[in-house]
């Protein structure tokens, strides 16, 4: 069972999808989320935030230490990149707004299911081959490690 949460960033302007895997964070893990608007005004802190092509996710690591039973790692070695790279608090998909952008990307090829499965199926794969390798390439984390 996993969750997901939308939150706002910190200056108002974007929403991003956090997915909680295996329902093992809190969403309040999550102190404050910022956008590449306003996080390039942050003192970054890597003991407690990430950053991932702009965005940055500051969270309660000293707190995440305390469900490290839950992991499968030493208290220690609960870090913000443990937490986002094995999904206990990361986004939905690759990216901020994958979890709607990706819905858009596949409307075209979800008619073809209609017409022609075949083509739809290998439309598909295609589709989500290439879309990770262009979102490595434009420096989102959790498409890099998939790919």
């Amino acid at each position: 069972m996993c969750k997901a949460e939308t939150k706002t960033c910190k200056c108002g302007a974007k929403t991003a999808v956090l997915h909680f895997g295996n329902n093992v964070l809190p969403e309040n893990i999550v102190k404050e989320l910022y956008c590449p608007i306003c996080s390039s005004g942050i003192d970054f802190n890597d003991e407690t935030m990430i950053m991932d092509n702009g965005w940055v996710i500051d969270m309660e690591v000293e707190g995440a230490r305390l469900f490290a039973h839950e992991f499968p790692a030493e208290p220690e070695a609960v870090t913000p990149e443990f937490i986002f790279d094995n999904g206990f608090c990361s986004w939905v998909g690759y990216t901020p707004t994958d979890h709607y952008d990706s819905l858009k990307e596949k409307e075209a090829i979800i008619e073809l299911a209609k017409t022609d499965r075949k083509r739809y199926f290998e439309e598909m794969k295609n589709w989500s081959n290439d879309r990770v390798k262009k979102l490595a390439d434009a420096g989102w984390r959790k498409a890099k490690l998939a790919s």
